[in-house]
């Protein structure tokens, strides 16, 4: 039988060994170690088609919304005013466009009734003569048109809304064709119509409802032991913003933790740079994925995720 010294003997090697256990443990789990470079799997991206039979000035172009707001100047005299709602009118019988009168500070469309010359920045735009886009926002999925002029400043010969329709097509983004019985064929004539392609290329174009649209732009990832560092670049390539964004990050399918990206207004970026983020040892696998607001949809809900192995 071991005697009191012996017996205490023995539990401090125990003891020791457990320490000595717990130790290698610790320095297993948490010292720093080579770090190994994550290999991105490429996520699936949902077809995309946008391709219009009609000529823009830039591809896809559109206002945010199928519902777009005018204002005619007060100085217009009324027969301009009317022959322009008209144009309105047979647009909006024609396509799925409505078009809704505000007053100036609210109106995306203004009409004027004075000779106008491009502001400053409107240069590459405003070149169809007295109608087209003044202010446009590459996101790249669509040229997104956040604001358009028509001048109507010139009396017209014909007893028809064809002036007005002629510009108001520039302002929807469409340059002019080579059809001669064209409302859009450069000179003008009274007879001339809507060609159907064009009227396919407004419904194409806005069929797609005002949605925002995210996406990663750029991941990369390095693994230390159980310490992770990562890059993440999300954008907004959508119709409007993305309020409530949060990016989840997953290891083997397990949560780890949430990134608040709050709003990205449409064509901007949010970058994320996280270091030293703690995840299981043994995880091969890291996923983020984006989670916007539930109750906001976006063009395509198929490529927010996107994943990473070592």
């Amino acid at each position: 039988m071991l005697g009191k010294a012996g017996f205490f003997k023995a539990i401090t090697i125990i003891f020791l060994f457990i320490a000595i256990g717990f130790c290698a443990y610790y320095i297993y789990q948490n010292f720093p170690r080579e770090a190994i470079q994550l290999k991105t799997i490429q996520i699936k991206e949902p077809s995309i088609n946008n391709s219009i039979p009609s000529k823009q000035f830039y591809d896809n172009m559109r206002y945010q919304d199928r519902i777009i707001n005018y204002n005619i100047a007060e100085s217009c005299a009324e027969n301009k005013k009317s022959l322009m709602e008209e144009a309105f009118r047979i647009i909006e019988s024609k396509t799925i466009l409505s078009f809704k009168t505000v007053s100036k500070p609210n109106s995306v469309l203004n009409i004027l009734c004075a000779d106008i010359a491009p502001e400053a920045g409107e240069e590459n735009h405003f070149v169809a003569g007295e109608g087209g886009p003044s202010k446009v926002l590459n996101v790249t999925l669509y040229s997104v048109i956040l604001e358009g002029k028509i001048a109507l400043y010139r009396e017209g010969s014909c007893n028809n809304a064809n002036v007005p329709l002629h510009e108001l097509l520039h302002a929807l983004g469409f340059d002019h064709n080579n059809n001669k019985k064209s409302i859009l064929y450069p000179i003008l004539e009274c007879d001339q119509e809507i060609d159907e392609e064009i009227i396919n290329s407004i419904n194409k174009l806005y069929k797609i409802d005002s949605l925002p649209e995210l996406k990663f732009d750029a991941v990369s990832a390095t693994k230390s032991g159980r310490y992770l560092n990562f890059h993440m670049e999300v954008s907004n390539q959508g119709l409007i913003q993305a309020d409530n964004v949060i990016v989840n990050l997953y290891a083997e399918e397990n949560f780890v933790e949430s990134f608040d990206l709050k709003t990205i207004g449409i064509g901007a970026k949010k970058i994320i740079d996280v270091e030293n983020l703690k995840v299981p040892l043994g995880a091969k696998s890291i996923k983020l994925v984006i989670d916007n607001d539930d109750e906001i949809r976006e063009i395509y809900e198929d490529n927010n995720e996107i994943v990473l192995n070592t």
